[in-house]
């Protein structure tokens, strides 16, 4: 599928550098915590593609920002089988990236993105 699709435009830059490059690590899934050890991830690069793990699955999609307000568009995933509850973890997590539209970051430099089902926090790995 990949061969036809078309490069994503860069995301603008107003003052999004601090969210490019790095693998944030989810710290809290809206308001819930997360599973003990599981590993939930997200990196957005320079280029607009959007990627990291779901603590079972790696997925991948693309991203645009514009001041405070981000975009993160439909992922795509690998199609592994994990214990129900990461299964289920990593839905609500990818439901809720699918719906960001606002991003900013805490006194102690968390990342907080703003969804339609509630905050995702994130630290840097």
């Amino acid at each position: 599928m990949s061969a036809c699709a078309t490069a994503p435009s860069p995301p603008s830059s107003g003052g999004g550098g601090a969210l490019v490059g790095s693998e944030w690590r989810l710290e809290d899934l809206l308001g819930g915590g997360i599973i003990d050890r599981s590993h939930l991830t997200l990196t957005l690069a320079k280029d607009g593609s959007a990627a990291g793990s779901g603590g079972c699955n790696r997925y991948f999609g693309t991203w645009t920002q514009t001041g405070d307000k981000l975009t993160i568009g439909k992922m795509g995933s690998t199609m592994m089988a994990c214990a129900p509850s990461l299964m289920e973890q990593e839905g609500k997590y990818l439901k809720a990236l699918e719906s960001a539209s606002a991003y900013s970051f805490t006194a102690d430099g968390a990342l907080l993105i703003a969804t339609a089902a509630g905050p995702l926090k994130f630290r840097k790995d």
